[in-house]
């Protein structure tokens, strides 16, 4: 997995592309730490570990709590939850909803670039398959805190670095510009 920060980023990038207004609008920070717990919310699934719930089980670590049918229930809760945020940017209940179906879904998505050997299980409960991109460029990230600090650290950092903030940036670079060009600022 890459690790929850990366996946908050992507979060909260999305959150902040759906929502073009600048950052300083009322609401707005509320709702990019919204979406971006949204996208770590899958990760909570690591309970399992404790629990004896084997990875591979469909109620393991990247089971149905990565699926999209749980994206899309934590979607709809969420956009009840934060309903004064979406409401001062004006976003609707639907666009909400979708905003933050999509940021959860998006940590699964994450999950399928990893170097891992059992992908999120997508399809739960209609089908317990899980699923990864040939494509593989993030290093997964250790389960272990005591990991983190070393080469396998290093590693994951690097490749969310090149294949997730570096896109991220990129994407809140070309918003504040486009926020600039509509005479908004990007801030």
């Amino acid at each position: 997995m890459p690790t929850v920060v990366t996946h908050a980023l992507a979060g909260a990038t999305l959150a902040g592309l759906c929502a073009l207004r600048p950052l300083r609008a009322p609401g707005m920070a509320g709702w990019l730490l919204l979406c971006g717990a949204a996208a770590m919310l899958p990760d909570l699934d690591v309970i399992t570990f404790k629990l004896g719930i084997p990875y591979a089980s469909p109620w393991g670590h990247r089971g149905v709590s990565h699926s999209l049918t749980l994206a899309l229930i934590a979607g709809g809760l969420l956009a009840a939850f934060g309903r004064r945020w979406w409401e001062q940017l004006g976003l609707g209940p639907l666009r909400a909803f979708v905003v933050l179906s999509l940021a959860v879904a998006s940590h699964a998505l994450l999950d399928m670039w990893t170097d891992a050997t059992h992908g999120p299980a997508l399809a739960m409960p209609w089908h317990q398959g899980r699923f990864l991109f040939d494509w593989r460029p993030i290093e997964g990230s250790p389960l272990t805190p005591s990991r983190w600090l070393g080469p396998k650290g290093l590693r994951v950092l690097r490749s969310e670095l090149l294949y997730v903030w570096l896109p991220c940036l990129l994407l809140w670079m070309a918003r504040a510009a486009w926020l600039r060009g509509r005479g908004e600022g990007g801030r």
